[in-house]
């Protein structure tokens, strides 16, 4: 009940924008909503179905290598490629941009990931980490990584994670360890009070 609750709260948020400016919802053929379904995670879906406007960071999962293969592509479409890994790339997307990607044949799939903002809070091995989890279609696979909380955690915190859908492993002050299915990773990012994301070691920095 609680997850629900917090992925209502997300769905709102970015709703508000579309409500004020009476943004006319797009036709969408029954092919749209093939690829849309296909290709795409709720929250994407939701951005075309209600035609709203968005910037965000996506992580798009490609047939083939990025680098070596799509960099024409995605020049063409002027799309800015943050980081990549193997067939997995870090884009900066637009909701315009969106369905003409959806329609190439070299994309598999593309993600909701967060805001442009919260991703100079990740930690960039565990987001090289990510990339190789989706590109090799293990992103519900169960992750461990720490989260450094800004002040310092209690049970608010606790029913919070557990809501995005992922269980603390351990506690170490502000730090925890937590670990879930890395498709439930941008359900945290939209919140604040977790300072930096990091891939569980042996080795702590944060």
């Amino acid at each position: 009940m609680i997850r629900r609750v917090l992925l209502l709260a997300v769905l709102v948020a970015l709703l508000l924008p579309a409500c004020r400016e009476d943004r006319k919802r797009p036709e969408l053929t029954s092919e749209d909503e093939a690829i849309l379904k296909e290709k795409t995670d709720g929250k994407i879906g939701l951005i075309i179905r209600e035609n709203l406007p968005a910037l965000f960071v996506g992580i798009v999962v490609f047939r083939s290598d990025v680098f070596l293969t799509q960099s024409a592509m995605l020049d063409r479409r002027e799309l800015s490629v943050l980081d990549s890994f193997g067939n997995t790339a870090l884009v900066l997307l637009n909701s315009p941009d969106i369905p003409p990607l959806l329609k190439e044949e070299s994309v598999k799939k593309v993600y909701y990931f967060c805001r442009q903002g919260p991703l100079a809070r990740v930690h960039p091995a565990f987001l090289m980490g990510i990339l190789k989890q989706f590109g090799a279609g293990k992103e519900n696979e169960v992750s461990a990584f720490l989260v450094r909380f800004r002040e310092p955690p209690h049970e608010t915190e606790e029913t919070f994670v557990k809501a995005a859908g992922f269980t603390v492993d351990s506690r170490a002050g502000y730090v925890w360890s937590l670990s879930g299915p890395l498709t439930s990773l941008p359900l945290l990012l939209e919140d604040d009070r977790i300072l930096f994301y990091e891939g569980a070691s042996k080795t702590r920095t944060m």
